[in-house]
């Protein structure tokens, strides 16, 4: 593969980094084809076997058993979670069985992700994310320095905010929204910004936890930094600066305090001061406090749409709101992973989606259940940074909490992989010397 560096082909397989590469192309779900590992059973069966029969290769080259304790454990009580989710609701349908089918299908493709890769999966992650980054610089550069190349993006397939270039780049139609101060946002290989935003972030997560807070002869994290800059994403932004800060906070010196001081507060100063930033940080907060402004929208609006049919997504402040309130309604078992039993589409509005993953965990798995899933993340945290050159206990879990507040990631099979792997991954791992391999 073009994309690795000639240094570190040895560390991996072909088929390993071409496994992988297709993994997270799904994870970005930029088309409903690329969708099918968290979506409906239904449908074409092409790009829902695809994942299957890589995963399937993938095993055959790589042996491993599937004879673990935990992974069980893990299955034994999603299940009777499950079960008595389908009790409580008494529906059977297929459609509902689906749901509880790829939150399974994704705990057992981290397991396999794990076993086969550890800590390499690190390296792999971040290498493949600055290929597609680089891809992604380019072909949005073209879109806003060549505003008549619009007329060639157009020429792929549509998907919500734009059209697709064979998965590896989405344009963004400015007719369609998703411009800021008359620029269109970098979308990437995923359907949104802000999602693309939470892959690199996680990207720049595995270079940090390899070289640290490094840009001189660090190409890969110049990639990742421009392409998320080019997003022009609250979470991106926000979630990068805590990153950079958790990682120069733990060794305080005069170099790291004047980084600090110098560098990072002037740009975080900067950012702040952009209109997608602090204004409307500060203003979504203040709107979220005030949930009966909302609630008095929603019925204005169900005069005018039809009962289930999609306005859009709350903000992800009000949507967190709201996913409190499904969890004050269902603390126990929880409403479930299909979202049409949750208090907010059965008691408030069935035209909007709650754009939130964080304390969704909690609201459709429950208290016992989502503080399990909780753990297990704190504890996958603790023992990646164990297994990494730069160590930051809480760097994993701080990441992925942060991406959550916008978009559900647990049940998205490379997402899932990351949160999982202190719980499948119990003997350290066998590490890469950083300083035979580096990124120059």
């Amino acid at each position: 593969m073009i994309f690795f560096n000639t240094k570190r082909k040895k560390e991996y397989n072909r088929y390993s980094i071409f496994y992988m590469f297709v993994m997270i192309i799904y994870m970005a779900q930029a088309t409903p084809e690329t969708s099918r590992m968290v979506a409906s059973l239904s449908g074409n069966p092409i790009p829902f076997l695809m994942p299957i029969v890589l995963t399937f290769i993938l095993c055959r080259k790589n042996p491993i058993t599937f004879n673990n304790k935990k992974l069980f454990i893990v299955i034994i009580l999603y299940l009777i979670w499950a079960i008595c989710s389908l009790v409580k609701y008494g529906i059977y349908t297929t459609e509902e069985l689906s749901y509880h089918f790829f939150m399974i299908y994704a705990i057992i493709i981290a397991y396999i992700h794990n076993k086969v890769f550890g800590y390499k999966i690190v390296p792999i992650y971040e290498n493949i994310m600055v290929f597609l980054c680089k891809i992604a610089v380019w072909l949005w550069a073209i879109s806003v320095l060549v505003p008549a190349s619009s007329f060639i993006f157009r020429l792929f397939p549509e998907t919500t905010y734009g059209n697709s270039v064979l998965y590896l780049f989405t344009w963004m139609d400015p007719a369609k929204g998703q411009v800021y101060s008359g620029i269109i946002r970098n979308a990437g290989c995923s359907w949104e910004p802000g999602r693309f935003a939470i892959m690199i972030s996680l990207a720049i997560f595995c270079n940090l936890c390899q070289y640290g807070v490094k840009f001189k002869r660090n190409k890969n994290i110049w990639w990742l930094l421009i392409a998320l800059f080019t997003t022009q994403s609250t979470t991106g932004y926000f979630s990068v600066i805590v990153l950079y800060i958790v990682f120069l906070l733990n060794k305080l010196n005069i170099k790291n305090i004047l980084f600090l001081l110098f560098v990072v507060a002037p740009i975080t100063y900067g950012f702040m001061q952009l209109d997608f930033m602090g204004d409307k940080i500060s203003s979504r907060l203040s709107n979220a406090k005030d949930l009966s402004r909302l609630e008095e929208s929603f019925v204005w609006n169900t005069n005018k749409y039809a009962e289930g049919e999609y306005i859009g997504s709350l903000d992800r402040f009000d949507a967190m709101s709201f996913e409190w309130l499904n969890l004050l309604n269902d603390p126990i078992l929880g409403y479930g992973r299909n979202i049409d039993h949750s208090y907010f589409r059965t008691n408030i509005s069935t035209n909007y989606v709650l754009a939130n993953g964080i304390v969704k965990v909690l609201s459709s798995f429950g208290l016992i259940l989502g503080v399990i899933f909780f753990y297990i993340l704190f504890i996958s945290s603790i023992k990646i940074a164990k297994d990494s050159v730069v160590k930051r206990k809480m760097a994993l879990l701080l990441i992925l909490c942060l991406s959550a507040i916008s978009y559900p990631i647990l049940s998205i099979p490379v997402f899932t992989s990351f949160w999982f792997y202190g719980f499948f991954n119990i003997h350290s791992c066998e590490k890469l010397d950083m300083k035979k391999y580096s990124n120059t």
